[in-house]
């Protein structure tokens, strides 16, 4: 079954219709089946090469039949999270969004840029499958000061304040990151007649405003005024922190000249997908939670941080987050047996703009007992603030969620539960990095990979092993003894830590 293309009604009226969404109404299509079969890292923090395949890119997946897991171990600083960063970047980039300039701190020292190369599946009703590979890398540029000025006035926008010249002299402020070399390749299996990889667009060709000229000419035809267009676009992104190949304007000239759509199709989709399709979650939500400044609330239509004090909150938004605190609690009281929670209007109010609201404040049930959702534990709220898009992938074939430390928090016979339920019966993607071990025990085994010491070869999966293998035991005789392909682990000498710690403590 195909996952249909269905926007909820927006939070605010005035937000414009997006480009895929136009495109998708417009043409009463459907978002085929999307999957993630494949990343490869190069020159991004501490990888200086890495590749992971995953299991659905080993072997075809029917529409509906089962869910992709990829669970990410190893040591600190040795690239779980690069790989989820990477994963951001690329919804960043493929949504034709602005990548922030604090990701220069993920360009590699010694090379001074990444290379990030995802390959997709994309699977049709019809039984077609079309694999798009899409490369792209990333450098940081040095600011000019009425870039700088402008930046800071937008950071500043709500302060007041006046332009500060001492700005320029802020090194954290004065770089951004820049795309550049992308491209998009695409084969197409029908029926067992498989296409070998063609280039669809290239910005590294010398060819302007992108290559092949073949497939240029393909796209866009004659039209010399979109030939002009693209190249306008190509000189003034060329220094953005954004993609060329998704950007609006250029995905609107392609397909306004309406030629082979099966490739403008295919770049549609992919928009389509890392907007409303892919989710990352980063370490920062933890760090709210933990703080217990708010609860950051994950879902597909939408992040929302929510003080967990009493807030204003319009009568459109209690809506939805009302229905989607509902949603959640059913998953939520099976996990923890007794525990609901609910968004509990309190008053009526006005908002700052005269519209009726409502004063609202998010609240637990303990076996009927009512306490404010603040003075849950952090591992509960870990899980509320995620489950929503853990419900979404355990339904719906194309959603994928990243997420890093997962396991920060929450007990680890409930992360074991909540794998196996999603491995057993859920449909969609599930990425994420642990350090708790409970998985190794739960899940299977082609569903985990190990980070090494090898900066050139930073994922690794276990050799020879049996159906009977300990995937918990066998993790820490490696590390201990070794044997596998790669070092797993640099090794630790406990005299040395204790040493240490009586030295640092003298000085």
């Amino acid at each position: 079954m195909l996952v249909k293309v269905l926007k909820e009604e927006k939070l605010d009226p005035k937000e414009e219709e997006s480009i895929e969404e136009a495109y998708f109404r417009k043409n009463n299509t459907e978002l085929p089946t999307v999957r993630i079969s494949k990343i490869v890292i190069d020159g991004f923090k501490s990888v200086e090469h890495g590749e992971v395949v995953l299991d659905c890119g080993k072997q075809f997946v029917p529409h509906g039949t089962r869910s992709d897991i990829l669970g990410i171990y190893g040591q600190n600083g040795s690239g779980k999270t690069s790989l989820i960063e990477a994963l951001a970047i690329l919804k960043r980039t493929m949504s034709g969004s602005t990548i922030p300039s604090g990701c220069t701190d993920c360009i590699s020292v010694k090379r001074g840029f990444a290379t990030l190369t995802f390959t997709f599946d994309l699977q049709y009703q019809s039984g077609e499958i079309r694999t798009v590979e899409y490369r792209f890398s990333i450098k940081k540029n040095r600011m000019s000061k009425e870039e700088l000025k402008e930046r800071w006035e937008k950071t500043h926008d709500s302060e007041g304040k006046s332009f500060d010249d001492s700005a320029y002299d802020d090194e954290e402020m004065q770089y951004k990151i820049c795309v550049f070399d992308e491209s998009v390749k695409l084969s197409i299996d029908n029926n067992g007649r498989k296409t070998r990889f063609q280039t669809i667009v290239d910005t590294s060709s010398k060819c302007i405003p992108f290559g092949p000229n073949k497939k240029l000419q393909e796209l866009i035809g004659a039209d010399k005024e979109a030939k002009i267009t693209l190249r306008i676009y190509r000189e003034n992104l060329s220094n953005e922190s954004k993609s060329f190949i998704f950007n609006d304007k250029v995905l609107e000239t392609i397909v306004g000249c309406g030629l082979l759509p099966v490739y403008y199709e295919t770049l549609m989709e992919l928009r389509y997908y890392a907007t409303e399709y892919l989710f990352v979650i980063d370490t920062e939500s933890s760090g709210i939670i933990g703080l217990k400044f708010a609860l950051p609330l994950h879902t597909r239509f939408g992040n929302f941080l929510n003080p967990t004090y009493q807030n204003r909150i319009s009568i459109k938004k209690y809506d939805l987050l009302s229905k989607t605190f509902m949603s959640i609690s059913k998953v939520l009281s099976e996990l923890v047996p007794g525990l609901s929670i609910e968004l509990k209007k309190v008053s009526d109010t006005v908002m700052k703009d005269g519209k009726p609201g409502y004063m609202a404040i998010p609240v637990a049930y303990r076996n009927g007992t009512e306490i404010p959702l603040r003075d849950e534990s952090d591992g509960v709220q870990k899980i509320i603030s995620v489950l929503n898009l853990i419900i979404t992938a355990y339904n719906d074939e194309s959603v994928t969620i990243a997420i890093d430390e997962f396991d920060a928090g929450i007990f680890e016979y409930l992360l074991g539960e909540i794998l196996q339920s999603f491995e057993e019966s859920g449909k969609g993607q599930f990425i994420f990095t642990s350090h708790n071990l409970r998985p190794l025990e739960v899940i299977d085994k082609k569903y985990l990979v190990f980070t090494t010491t090898n900066e050139k070869n930073r994922y690794y999966r276990f050799k020879d092993l049996s159906s009977t293998n300990n995937l918990r035991d066998k993790y820490f005789r490696e590390i201990v003894l070794g044997g596998q392909e790669e070092i797993l682990y640099n090794k630790t000498k406990r005299f040395k830590i204790e040493s240490a710690m009586r030295k640092a403590y003298e000085e």
